[in-house]
């Protein structure tokens, strides 16, 4: 029987480019260039379709038939690859849709990548290739489909990954990055390599897309910069998690630049990265920091047997490795798993009877190249029910004798021996990323993980043993009530920058966020009256708009307990700020947890920011985002990363805080958001979360044009 990923790969309109049966190479010269060493690359992957050259005066280029252009050409080609210089590629790509050509790719560079000419150039490709012509590029390396033997790649490039059954496949904004892991050793077969370049016409998300419908990839690599279409990879990604298909991402540009910009704390805490941590922690996306670490858990995840959780046993002949591993396993998200009885009895079988059993387990200098130690030690642990993941640790560097003579060969059949019989898998971990030749075959062979590199290997298990959200947690959410939407409109007209925050509360529970009751009031006496309506204590800020810190300018008095102290908190909220004398009087509020729920709207989406409020926002550095569509399962989820989260449970006899207000609060934030992206930013801060609920103390809001960046 067919699965649903073998039905959708017949037909999928990025066929012809993966799986082509005949490729042009426009420019192919024997002079050599990217054209020659692309018909170099077709033969070395072992193309078995029809290929030809393109090139106006030769017959024949690198023993490959040329034809003067390709309306010459015998048969309309499925793909074409552009080795010509960029002024000619967009009458190129306007002859090529108008043949039917089932795809292009354009490697030059002198696009938008350039200047403005160039802009204009690639706008110009981008109306030739239209909807008929699906395009990679240009400034690109091209496409290596190792599953459907084609090569439509520019330069050097690994063949080894055209002889096995790819699980892996890549796609990369970077040329240099894409082929550099490509070329390493470690990486499990690769089954389609892509460097996007441009991405005039295709991008990273139409690659993934392409990946999702091959049954035998398990893994798929991206690097990227950013996205174009947020919600388009969001879903791709969704489904990609209800394929179990795993997804790394390698996203450049992490740093704050622009933050300078933003108005609330949120924007501050957030930072341009954020909605992107989010995107990929709410749909099951690992995100890795670099490529050690994407080669590491790329590794782990195709392997046969993935890791059931985050504890891992840890062995070594030697103690200073294992104490190097109990250092940095904490730091890496790693867990030292529990032993139990039965694992402690069978590792003291196997040891002298002055070794210790514990975890990190040393085995002693004795047992390097023990093939019965090392078996025992793996199998003991890997049966052990705390276990995970078994790792042994080990070294043999570039300059190392041969694995034969230095008992590797021994140690790595042993622990192989034992992997045949465990429902985890058996890692060998080394301390650097320095690799004698052979090493990685040799664990292959036995059935063995190899994660070179102590700390790319921690961060793999660690990101491996994430739980992801199941399918039926992917959110989906109901509009808001059209009432709330015109009042909240009504209220939005015309405003532009920062909203009084009476203004903004007054918006906020629109929404369903509540605050202390309270009135702006314009002067003492004003201020008096309202106060002796909703009753004592008070508060009394600064009302005006423009205003985004009323605290730092001396705008907020609080606990005024009667009228005189009242009075005299106007006066001098007048005098600090230079403002008229219209203040806002509220109640004060009782005890409970303080935090901050903001957000903004930007390229990426609505992101919700939620952590650590009052005084603490900017000191503890405490938050995290979440990108809409959300739930309160998601906000819950956020929470148990967060130290203020300890707050909220309640400590030395408090009572815990209304975790279902706080992430209702969160939610109606987030759809307020959404629903209004002329709101720049939001920001709720302090927002106290009681036990009966949550009221928003301070609030802010910010109008206008949204963030641009991506």
């Amino acid at each position: 029987m067919m699965t649903t990923r073998q039905l959708a790969t017949e037909g999928h309109r990025l066929d012809r480019l993966f799986r082509p049966s005949s490729v042009a190479v426009v420019g192919a010269s024997p002079k050599g260039g990217y054209g020659l060493r692309t018909l170099r690359n077709m033969r070395g992957v072992g193309f078995a379709g029809r290929l030809y050259a393109v090139h106006p005066t030769h017959t024949e280029v690198g023993g490959v038939r040329a034809y003067p252009s390709l309306s010459d050409l015998p048969e309309v080609p499925d793909a074409v690859a552009a080795a010509i210089p960029a002024p000619g590629v967009p009458a190129l790509a306007a002859e090529a849709a108008g043949l039917g050509a089932g795809s292009m790719v354009v490697f030059g560079a002198g696009f938008a990548e350039r200047d403005a000419g160039g802009r204009r150039r690639q706008a110009d490709l981008v109306a030739a290739a239209g909807d008929r012509l699906p395009l990679i590029g240009p400034n690109c390396l091209g496409v290596a489909s190792y599953r459907g033997r084609a090569a439509l790649w520019g330069i050097e490039m690994p063949y080894v990954h055209a002889e096995a059954d790819g699980v892996v496949a890549l796609a990369a904004q970077s040329g240099n990055m894409a082929l550099t892991t490509m070329l390493s050793g470690r990486l499990p077969p690769v089954a389609y390599g892509v460097s996007a370049g441009n991405q005039a016409v295709l991008d990273l998300a139409d690659c993934l897309e392409y990946f999702l419908t091959d049954p035998d990839v398990e893994v798929v690599c991206l690097v990227m910069e950013g996205l174009a279409d947020v919600p388009r990879f969001r879903a791709l990604a969704e489904r990609a998690a209800a394929l179990d298909v795993s997804v790394i991402v390698l996203k450049v540009g992490r740093s704050a630049v622009g933050g300078a910009a933003t108005v609330a704390h949120t924007g501050t805490l957030a930072g341009r990265d954020a909605s992107y941590d989010a995107l990929f922690r709410q749909t099951g996306v690992h995100r890795v920091h670099d490529l050690d670490e994407m080669i590491a858990l790329a590794t782990l995840l195709a392997a046969p047997r993935r890791p059931r959780g985050g504890k891992v046993g840890v062995f070594a002949s030697s103690g200073g490795e294992c104490g190097l591993i109990a250092d940095l396993a904490d730091d890496a998200g790693v867990r030292l798993a529990e032993l139990d009885a039965a694992a402690e009895t069978a590792i003291a079988a196997a040891l002298p009877p002055y070794m210790g059993v514990r975890n990190p387990l040393d085995l002693g200098a004795n047992a390097w190249g023990d093939q019965d130690v090392y078996r025992a030690a793996a199998r003991a642990m890997g049966k052990c029910p705390d276990v995970d993941v078994v790792a042994f640790v080990g070294d043999a560097p570039a300059h190392a004798d041969p694995l034969d003579e230095i008992g590797w060969t021994e140690m790595i059949v042993g622990a192989g021996e034992a992997a045949a019989e465990l429902d985890v898998p058996v890692v060998l971990m080394t301390t650097t990323t320095d690799l004698t030749p052979g090493l990685t075959d040799l664990a292959g062979r036995n059935g063995i993980v190899l994660l070179a590199g102590t700390r790319p290997a921690l961060r793999a298990i660690a990101l491996a043993s994430e739980p992801r959200p199941p399918a039926s947690a992917m959110v989906t959410t109901r509009p808001t009530a059209p009432e709330a939407r015109r009042r909240a409109t009504a209220l939005l007209k015309g405003r532009s920058g920062t909203l009084p925050e009476a203004e903004a509360k007054r918006l906020l529970a629109v929404y369903g966020v509540a605050s202390p009751p309270g009135e702006v009031a314009a002067g003492a006496d004003a201020a008096a009256e309202i106060a002796g309506r909703i009753g004592y204590p008070v508060v009394c800020k600064v009302h005006a708009a423009g205003l985004a810190h009323k605290s730092d300018i001396g705008g907020v008095e609080v606990g005024l307990a009667d009228e005189k102290a009242l009075r005299d908190a106007v006066h001098r909220i007048g005098e600090r700020t230079g403002t008229a004398n219209e203040v806002l009087v509220e109640r004060m509020a009782g005890p409970g947890v303080e935090l901050i729920v903001g957000g903004r709207n930007d390229a990426a989406g609505s992101l919700v920011v939620i952590g650590a409020g009052g005084v603490l926002t900017e000191l503890l550095d405490d938050a995290a985002p979440l990108l809409w569509p959300f739930g309160p399962d998601d906000v819950r989820a956020v929470l148990r990363h967060l130290r203020i989260g300890a707050l909220l449970g309640g400590v030395r006899g408090a009572a815990p805080a209304d975790l279902d207000a706080l992430a209702d609060t969160a939610v109606r934030v987030g759809r307020l958001l959404a629903d209004f992206p002329e709101i720049a930013e939001i920001d709720v801060n302090p927002l106290l979360c009681r036990p009966d609920g949550c009221l928003a103390l301070d609030a802010l809001i910010v109008t206008g044009e949204p963030a641009k960046g991506n």
